[in-house]
């Protein structure tokens, strides 16, 4: 399938938007590899992205004073076609319903309480943005500000970076590295546009049709006094009250 043809897929796809529900992100990966042998994958680069998130945000929930503290990773699960942001081996407090249990430690995470709460499931989740593919930069997501000087220095230095991550593919024809340079100018130019004029593409929506569709938050509950093991498990916009089921972690490792 040609370039040209992706396009045309995905503008079909903008005027009829009941069909967003009937292609997947692996499907897109699959679309975007066969026009593009180099495209980065979808899935992978938004896991990634957001175990990346979660890393960096290590400490900032204190689960409990004396030992360490829990952070979310991120996974998508091929079998049931969902984006799994979770949380593993929190040890239940006694006296403190599961339910109450679960919902107390959301309340150190408030970019994810705030996904859960039904008049706020709309804001934008930074720990997502490694899906919305077309505003990445090698690994990286640009982030403009509108003041032609930093702009340019940001620019400068991402150049600079590729010429440093890729000075094995340069030659002794600086024709060659000349246009090589260009491209990604142009690459970059074109993420800067789109940031700069809050645009959103025809890809964009149908990724962030089936983020709605598949993100799931979960938090592993070990229950020592009674030997059981749980899970706590929400949908975006549906509050926080969660779904509670007997569940080991190593069962969710198989999906």
């Amino acid at each position: 399938m040609k370039l040209h043809l992706v396009k045309k897929l995905l503008i079909v796809l903008f005027l009829f938007p009941y069909l967003y529900s009937n292609i997947t992100l692996e499907e897109i990966d699959d679309i975007r590899l066969i026009s593009d042998k180099n495209s980065k994958s979808i899935i992978e680069n938004g896991s990634s992205f957001c175990n990346g998130y979660f890393s960096k945000k290590s400490g900032s929930s204190k689960i409990n004073k004396n030992k360490f503290s829990n952070i979310f990773l991120c996974k998508f699960s091929e079998k049931r076609n969902r984006f799994y942001i979770y949380m593993l081996s929190v040890q239940k407090k006694d006296k403190v319903s599961l339910k109450n249990f679960c919902i107390s430690l959301l309340e150190e995470w408030p970019e994810i309480s705030d996904h859960l709460n039904p008049k706020l499931g709309y804001q934008k989740k930074d720990y997502l943005d490694g899906f919305y593919i077309e505003n990445f930069f090698f690994d990286k997501v640009l982030s403009f500000s509108d003041n032609v000087e930093k702009d340019q220095q940001l620019i400068n230095n991402e150049i600079d970076n590729f010429i440093l991550k890729n000075r094995n593919n340069f030659s002794t024809d600086n024709r060659l590295n000349n246009d090589l340079i260009k491209a990604q100018l142009k690459k970059i130019t074109k993420i800067q546009k789109k940031i700069l004029s809050n645009s959103t593409s025809d890809l964009d929506i149908v990724i962030k049709q089936q983020l709605d569709q598949i993100v799931r938050y979960k938090i592993f509950v070990n229950d020592v006094k009674n030997f059981q093991s749980y899970s706590c498990n929400w949908k975006p916009r549906k509050g926080d009250n969660p779904y509670i089921k007997r569940e080991k972690f190593k069962e969710f490792e198989k999906i």
